[in-house]
């Protein structure tokens, strides 16, 4: 199979057309903070399409600037070729999946949690991420005490 180069050009959002297998879905909050930022920072991220205009990668920005501003110009970045469906499959895996990495949240703590909660991020989860960091911390004094609890999520054990 050929390789993929991309390229940088524009397309109105009419033009662009969605994939109908697409697994990405978007709830009424993602959506509100979708057009915030749109509205604050512009389009920061182009929409990933195929020669025959087939979205790639983007369908949530489609369906909500469509929706918002109607039928403007965005930029899109083109694949040289058309992905196969088992392409586009592991495509949006990829994209979506951990491969962009994941929140450190040691350096998260840093930031004002009035702010990470405006901007999405839940108290509940900030906490928890705090308390596996401070279990984590305390594993390396442990390691003699027998094991009487695990911890769902990470696999921890204490006692």
């Amino acid at each position: 199979m050929t390789a993929i180069t991309w390229s940088n050009d524009t397309r109105r959002l009419s033009d662009l057309i969605p994939w109908p297998r697409n697994p990405r879905q978007i709830q009424p909050a993602q959506r509100q903070r979708l057009n915030e930022s749109l509205a604050e920072f512009a389009q920061v991220e182009a929409i990933a399409i195929g020669p025959g205009n087939e979205v790639y990668n983007g369908h949530q920005r489609l369906k909500v600037w469509q929706e918002q501003y109607g039928d403007i110009t965005v930029d899109v970045r083109v694949a040289s070729r058309e992905l196969t469906e088992k392409e586009r499959e592991k495509l949006t895996v990829y994209l979506h999946k951990g491969a962009a990495g994941e929140w450190d949240f040691e350096k998260l703590a840093e930031f004002d949690v009035e702010d990470l909660t405006a901007w999405g991020f839940d108290k509940l989860e900030l906490n928890y991420n705090q308390e596996i960091k401070q279990i984590e911390d305390f594993k390396e004094y442990d390691d003699d005490i027998e094991t009487k609890y695990e911890c769902p999520k990470c696999g921890y054990k204490w006692s």
